[in-house]
Order: structure tokens, then sequence, then C-alpha cells
């Protein structure tokens, strides 16, 4: 099943930052957005995004 969230879903579920999700988003981290509303995330599309730039984790998401 896929899993929608919003900004705060996505950082408690992965467990990273708020600082850490912009720092992701401004790397190219995949997001979607209506026009004019709030971002969201697949969570399953992050995971992959963030193994794919070379992340993984431990206690947290780190190179």
């Amino acid at each position: 099943m896929m899993k929608v969230l919003n900004g705060k879903e996505l950082c408690r579920t992965l467990g990273f930052s708020t600082t850490l999700l912009y720092k992701f988003r401004k790397a190219g981290m995949p997001y979607h957005q209506i026009e004019g509303g709030r971002a969201y995330y697949i969570a399953d599309e992050v995971e992959d995004w963030l193994r794919q730039a070379g992340y993984h984790q431990q206690k947290i998401w780190s190179k």
C-alpha cells in the first residue's frame, strides 16, 4: 500500500529532522505538489531515492 505523507509525517516515519528534509529536497528528493498546495511525499519513492543517492539508515540517514 502506498503511503502518502506530509513533511512532518515523513520526518517522523523515516526518522530525520525537517532541516534534513529540506536538504534532501534541495538535493533532488522526489515530492509531489498540487498547484499552490503543500508538498507531499510517497514514502517508498523517498526511501528508494535515499538509497540510490548513497544514504543508509542505522539510527539516522547518513552517507
